[in-house]
């Protein structure tokens, strides 16, 4: 067991670090999808009252 920690604990850097830009990555690609999404929910604001102008004239 010991021989298993001993090949493990000199690459614990390396690993919390990989591990660190993974979470990064995500946080950032779920911050962008939620800008878009509100993008879009504005734009789709605009094309409904763009269209209930154009019903009621």
């Amino acid at each position: 067991m010991m021989d298993l920690y001993a090949a493990v604990i000199p690459q614990a850097p390396y690993i919390i670090g990989a591990y660190g830009l993974i979470w990064i990555g995500l946080l950032g690609f779920v911050y962008m999808v939620f800008g878009r999404i509100g993008r879009l929910e504005k734009e789709l604001r605009v094309l409904e009252e763009s269209v209930e102008r154009r019903t009621k004239s």
